[in-house]
């Protein structure tokens, strides 16, 4: 007897839903010779950073594209060691590599699978400049303590939020705890865009 078939998200719901007031939107788009950008765009960035509690919103092509802008605009240089979770999508490592860094694997808390605060300064080097912390599963890593060890020891604080739309902490959304927050829209996320796309929010 095989073992029986799991399947994964059902895109086709989706479709049957929002298809037609999708294609609608397209088709406009289309009409207006607009194929990237435009005022859709453009409100999506202000409205997203906006319940992010953030003051701007920048949308890239992908999640993986979120963290490399973020951690290049917060000044990454060659060889410079970015601190992320042992337990990850390997978007968090590649990213930190596509931006000409190290990635420095910090375990993780057993009960959240999210990196543990407490193990944090032992992995902390001389080359040492960034701190990029992962959300997982709908649920925000210990923020709190973790934003204390990045300030203590003067790193930049990046949150990979692909997991963690609409979700807060004592009032503050995920990406509003460090100097950036970044989102992925993949069609499987909490908040999922037709093909791929994702936002960075400061």
């Amino acid at each position: 007897m095989s073992p029986p078939e799991i399947p994964f998200l059902d895109l086709t719901r989706l479709q049957s839903e929002l298809g037609e007031r999708m294609f609608e939107a397209l088709q406009e788009n289309l009409s207006r010779g607009r194929y990237i950008l435009g005022p859709e765009v453009e409100a999506l960035e202000k409205e997203f950073a906006s319940y992010c509690g953030r003051a701007e919103g920048i949308g890239v092509a992908s999640g993986t594209d979120a963290l490399v802008l973020a951690l290049k605009a917060l000044g990454v240089q060659e060889g410079d060691e970015v601190l992320v979770p042992a337990f990850s999508a390997p978007p968090t490592g590649v990213a930190v590599a596509l931006a000409g860094a190290r990635p420095v694997f910090v375990d993780i808390d057993a009960a959240t699978y999210n990196m543990d605060p407490g193990l944090i300064e032992e992995r902390i080097s001389p080359r040492c400049r960034f701190l990029l912390v992962v959300h997982l599963y709908g649920k925000l890593a210990d923020i709190p303590r973790i934003k204390q060890a990045a300030e203590r020891h003067g790193l930049t604080l990046v949150e990979d939020c692909a997991q963690a739309h609409g979700v807060f902490l004592d009032g503050k959304a995920a990406g509003s705890w460090g100097h950036a927050g970044c989102y992925s829209f993949y069609p499987t996320k909490n908040l999922g865009a037709y093909g791929d796309a994702g936002m960075v929010v400061t």
